[in-house]
């Protein structure tokens, strides 16, 4: 549905999907850019969906900025562009299975008498 500019200012810009705790805590942004992805947000996602019915010429040059054509200037288009890298760069999986595998100790038993792996034969012993 088609907007003014100034009713996709008024709101706060918030990405649950790719930032579920906010921007703020994610370690991604500074502060600055936390401020610039908050206030202008919900206005940038809006434009690249061209449902803004009276885009100004910042409007014009951020969408600029987006195709490429000219480099970004202002705090808010270079907080955007953070904004996307971040949102398209692939998932770190942090596992230890592969050092574990690695690193298979066997311990020795001071124990002369063998443990038997049977769960029966331990309880009735």
């Amino acid at each position: 549905m088609m907007q003014t500019r100034e009713s996709f200012i008024r709101r706060r810009f918030f990405d649950d999907l790719h930032f579920p705790y906010g921007f703020s805590r994610s370690g991604d942004f500074t502060f600055q850019e936390v401020q610039q992805l908050e206030s202008h947000g919900v206005l940038f996602r809006a434009l690249t969906a061209g449902l803004v019915t009276d885009p100004n010429e910042q409007d014009k040059h951020f969408l600029e900025v987006l195709e490429g054509k000219t480099p970004a200037d202002t705090p808010a288009e270079k907080a955007w562009l953070k904004y996307l890298q971040r949102c398209n760069r692939a998932p770190v999986w942090l596992t230890t299975r592969r050092m574990a595998e690695d690193n298979i100790v066997e311990y020795e038993s001071d124990d002369e008498e063998e443990v038997s792996d049977d769960f029966d034969e331990a309880i009735e012993a």
